[in-house]
Order: C-alpha cells, then structure tokens, then sequence
C-alpha cells in the first residue's frame, strides 16, 4: 500500500510540477512580449525624438540664415546711402562686426553654460528637492 501512495505522490507531483513548468513558460512568453512592447514603443519614441530634433535644428539653421541675410542686406543699405567718405564706413563696419562678435560671444557663453542647463532643465530644483528629502547623517547613524 505504501508503494501504490507513493507512486500516487509521485504522480501528483510529476502533474504539479508539469503545470508550474506550463504556467512558467507562459509567464516567461507574455514577459518576453510585454518587453518587446516597450522596447519598440521606446525606439518609436526615439525615432520621433530624432525627428523632432532634425526638424528644429533645419528651423533654427533656416532662421540664423534669414537673419544674416537681413543683416547683411541692412548694412549693405547702410554703406550706400551714408554720404561718408570710405574710411569712415570702414570704421562703421568695423565697429558693428566687432559689437557682433562681442554681443554673439556673450549670449554665447550663456547659453551653453552648464548652470543655465541645470536651470532651464529644471535639474537644479530636483537635486534641492532631492537633498531637502534625504536623510541627515544623524538620522542614518540612530538607526
């Protein structure tokens, strides 16, 4: 009798474990899709993160060229209507390049200044607010 209930155990436990491996398995399918899921909503993601970059640069390129050629067609105006000998418009011309370069070197450094990324990537306010929450040395050293 003792074998006929341990062959019985045996075949409980062969079905029980063939139904966790069924149960598993399929477990490990739908994980595998749901992450190729997400996986292709991130690249989807990206691809129109890239896009949108490309499409914004072209714009930004388009509008630095419409300005230059505004600039330039100002001062070429400029230069031929001033009744001022050659000399004079030289020195005019000199002196606006060098307030160009100048002004466009400062706004420049601003921009591409990590404290002005920080800023307007609103990274400043997480790491205060991150350090506001964390715990004090004193807190860690009770415990």
């Amino acid at each position: 009798m003792v074998s006929g209930e341990h062959m019985f155990k045996d075949l409980l436990k062969g079905i029980l474990s063939a139904i966790a491996v069924k149960v598993l398995d399929r477990y490990r399918q739908l994980s595998m899709q749901w992450m190729k899921i997400e996986a292709a909503k991130a690249y989807v993601r990206g691809v129109q993160m890239a896009r949108l970059t490309a499409l914004g640069v072209i714009g930004i390129g388009f509008l630095i060229t419409l300005i230059a050629v505004g600039v330039l067609l100002f001062h070429a105006g400029l230069f031929v209507l001033l009744p001022w000998s050659l000399e004079a418009k030289a020195v005019l011309g000199m002196a606006l390049g060098l307030g160009y370069v100048i002004v466009g070197g400062l706004v420049l450094r601003r921009v591409m200044d990590g404290r002005t990324w920080m800023d307007q990537s609103g990274a400043t306010r997480m790491l205060e607010e991150a350090i506001e929450n964390a715990p004090s040395k004193s807190d860690m050293n009770h415990q």
